[in-house]
């Protein structure tokens, strides 16, 4: 959900100033069929303008095909407000072309021991949590190029990034069995399921936490914890695993929404006809949950975590998403996690992310409709030179990039396999278990 990502066609805002890219020369060799040639990116701590992010990701990807040019340096000066004005309304107009443009990369045809494959390149001791998080661009980026995105190809290692391809027919979804070791919930998880619903059961509505980053009134916070704690249970006592541990579904929000009968709805409640004229009200959210219960339907996931806040309305996207699967599609609320506090795309994963990892969780299939959502979340899409990505996003608001994610729909542009561990193929009792969405 959220500007410029989720089918509402708002532009993702420019940031940062002026900062160069220096580049040295470097070279690698890859473990596989070729060798491979890089420049290091020396980045200073801070945030990337759209000239620099864009050396930088041209040099990542290897791609020709980018659309747009390149933004002036920032550090030039700044325009006054009318000339930022005019500039915003260019930068809705380039956006608005950008639409359909998403490219998913292809499979390079070697591997490498890079951000690209799951590891993190360079040499040395991998850097600490705390550094990692805290320093990405330096402790980082500054020994392995790749990782200034999130971009990487899972289906090289199936068994590591726990991938399985998804294919949609019509509403038909289906997938083959997941790779050893990647059925989900396993012995583990069961037991980090229950404890975490003990968990919400007994969090106070006022207390604080990183799976709840916004403030909801007391009875929102209740529902919600009383809700997921009913669905993490359920999830635990499957005697079924899955391909994925959860779907992903962002929301959509638009001021409309005010005006459905869905703008006051909690976890809980019974349901509620729609009126004339609410499904055009609710945006994608109609499409991205008949989605996700053919996606649940199908065996892709156990449970879908609908993911967005009261951005644009007073809607909470989430709490509209569970009543439409649970009304509407006649999804069990046993099946539904609800994420009420995303505002944007990159938190929808961010949030999403944390609740991946509380539920101990590799992989999930995040799910949208077809249109600028789906391009947004491509390999490359030409936002980068708006400063609007995800990672270009996650870089500035938070200073790191927040794990990976790739196409794994057959059928449509869609569905995406994701995991908030940047560097998955690593061992899971080190950096292959670090992530950065669970810091506050």
């Amino acid at each position: 959900m959220g500007a410029g990502a989720s089918g509402g066609g708002a532009v993702p805002e420019e940031v940062g100033a002026g900062v160069e890219v220096a580049s040295g020369a470097g070279t690698g060799t890859g473990t596989g069929t070729g060798t491979w040639e890089s420049e290091a990116v020396a980045v200073p701590e801070g945030v990337l303008d759209s000239r620099a992010f864009v050396q930088a990701r041209r040099r990542v990807s290897g791609s020709e095909r980018r659309m747009g040019r390149r933004l002036q340096d920032g550090g030039r000066g700044r325009a006054a407000v009318s000339g930022a004005a005019v500039g915003r309304v260019a930068a809705g107009i380039f956006a608005i072309a950008l639409v359909g443009c998403g490219m998913r990369e292809p499979l390079p045809a070697f591997t490498a021991n890079d951000a690209r494959f799951g590891r993190l390149g360079g040499s040395g001791e991998a850097p600490s949590h705390a550094r990692m998080c805290g320093h990405w661009l330096t402790s980082i980026v500054s020994r392995d190029e790749w990782a200034i995105t999130h971009v990487s190809f899972p289906e090289s290692n199936v068994q590591d990034a726990c991938f399985t391809p998804v294919n949609h027919e019509g509403r038909h979804v289906s997938a083959g069995a997941p790779p050893r070791g990647c059925g989900f919930p396993d012995p583990s998880a069961r037991a980090r399921l229950e404890a975490l619903a003990d968990e919400l059961d007994a969090l106070a509505v006022t207390a604080p936490s990183t799976l709840f980053p916004c403030s909801l009134t007391p009875d929102q916070r209740r529902t919600a914890q009383r809700q997921n704690a009913r669905a993490l249970r359920a999830i635990a006592r499957e005697s079924r695993v899955y391909p994925y541990s959860a779907l992903v579904i962002p929301g959509h929000g638009l001021l409309a929404q005010n005006d459905t009968a869905l703008a006051s709805f909690l976890p809980g409640h019974t349901c509620r006809d729609l009126a004339d004229g609410d499904l055009e009200r609710l945006g994608a959210l109609p499409v991205r949950t008949a989605r996700a219960a053919d996606a649940l339907r199908g065996g892709i996931a156990p449970v879908a975590i609908v993911s967005g806040g009261a951005v644009h309305s007073r809607v909470i996207e989430a709490f509209a998403m569970m009543q439409l699967l649970e009304c509407r599609e006649h999804v069990s609320p046993d099946r539904i996690l609800v994420e009420p506090c995303a505002e944007h795309t990159h938190t929808n994963l961010r949030n999403s992310g944390r609740w991946m990892h509380a539920m101990g969780a590799r992989a999930a299939y995040l799910l949208t409709d077809d249109w600028l959502q789906s391009t947004y979340l491509q390999d490359a899409t030409g936002f980068e030179y708006l400063m609007g990505t995800p990672d270009q996003r996650s870089l500035r608001d938070w200073g790191y990039v927040m794990g990976s994610w790739r196409q794994a729909s057959i059928g449509i542009d869609a569905g995406f396999w994701f995991t908030p561990y940047r560097f998955w193929a690593e061992p899971r009792d080190g950096l292959g278990a670090a992530t950065c969405v669970d810091l506050p």
